[in-house]
């Protein structure tokens, strides 16, 4: 292990390997310090979906932004790294389950509609069922959109980790105790009882930043949430579409990817702690939504369920950008369901200002200051 890196990262999921890379690249040398193994949390297990047009919020522009850059940067670390992130684009259906959901989706479809880089259209019952037969009868339309991405989220994770050490990143496997200052600045890292000593450090610990509060004297508002996805059996001939509804109170997604399996996800589930243990109730949630909008998935097999805690914050906005009151130091964190979609995007962000000193990405608005 390196006893002086310019940067350290705390966190090897898909937000610090993504900050990684993108310092790497820009010739910093940079020491990530993960706690267990590259993807063995929600980055690992979370369902790959890249769709920027399905959240009308503050976040709606960097989720935009963050699509286009993951089309160049998927295909750069898929070939530095050997590793492959299984990207399928294809096109999503956000269904109307019910008479009372048209008048919302037509008001996104007009959402959707202004940006360019989209087509989208409205389909009736029966053109849904013409395009997918196996949709369910009940049904009121839906919203098509053209193309989203769907890829691999672990895949995704190992290749930006793998890239990033191909520039001359370290990963360094142990648990972060500490920043140490002097003055108010950081110039290292305690791992255990080992220091790196640095020039700025990175946190990016996703549902643990609260453990960061101690180290930066300001509080880190994030509790996890626990989310759980059931892969089934796939269908034959595979699906050809994302689709998406809400029902039965609950939004769902049912994919078949490209491991040949069908994704039901997810759930979202607060005040559970850290647990991680899939779940009956989840199960009979997941599966019930699931034959709602696609009957026959009653008949194909549970092949795996999974659960991880995504990282949240009091409002559902991210926390990107310097710490108050600490030089040296950054924060990238509370991302929810959205950390695979938003990596490149806050990896830049990220490294700009530990380079720089600034960036061209309007990220102001989802400074930790706000919760001071």
């Amino acid at each position: 292990m390196r006893s002086h890196s310019d940067v350290v990262v705390i966190g090897g999921g898909v937000i610090g390997a993504s900050i990684a890379y993108r310092l790497a690249s820009e010739g910093s040398s940079v020491t990530v310090i993960e706690r267990d193994s590259i993807g063995s949390h929600a980055s690992g297990f979370a369902l790959g979906l890249l769709n920027p047009t399905n959240e009308a919020s503050k976040i709606e522009s960097l989720n935009h932004k963050s699509f286009r850059m993951h089309e160049d940067f998927l295909e750069r670390i898929q070939e530095e790294s050997g590793v492959d992130i299984q990207v399928r684009k294809m096109p999503h259906i956000e269904l109307a389950l019910s008479e009372d959901e048209v008048a919302d989706l037509e008001a996104e479809l007009a959402r959707i509609g202004k940006f360019s880089n989209f087509k989208s259209t409205w389909l009736q019952p029966d053109e849904i069922q013409k395009l997918e037969p196996r949709v369910s009868n009940e049904i009121s339309g839906g919203v098509l959109v053209e193309d989203i991405i769907m890829l691999d989220s672990y895949n995704l994770t190992l290749a930006t980790v793998l890239a990033a050490e191909s520039r001359g990143a370290e990963i360094a496997q142990g648990t972060a105790t500490g920043v140490i200052y002097e003055k108010d600045r950081a110039v290292g890292v305690m791992m255990g009882q080992s220091r790196i000593a640095c020039d700025a450090v990175v946190l990016a610990l996703g549902p643990w930043s609260g453990t960061s509060s101690l180290w930066i004297d300001i509080d880190v508002p994030i509790v996890p949430q626990k989310g759980e996805i059931v892969r089934v059996e796939g269908f034959d001939p595979p699906l050809g579409f994302h689709f998406h509804g809400i029902t039965l109170g609950s939004s769902c997604s049912v994919v078949q990817k490209a491991d040949g399996m069908t994704w039901i996800a997810a759930t979202s589930e607060d005040g559970t702690g850290f647990d991680t243990t899939p779940s009956s109730r989840a199960l009979e949630s997941l599966s019930a939504r699931g034959m709602r909008m696609m009957p026959e998935l009653e008949s194909h097999d549970v092949v795996l369920q999974t659960a991880c805690m995504r990282p949240v914050t009091p409002d559902g906005e991210p926390i990107i950008g310097r710490v108050p009151g600490k030089r040296g130091v950054f924060i990238a964190t509370g991302t929810g369901g959205t950390g695979v979609l938003l990596a490149p995007v806050i990896g830049r962000a990220i490294a700009d200002l530990v380079t720089t000193g600034d960036t061209d990405i309007e990220i102001s608005e989802f400074s930790l200051e706000r919760f001071r």
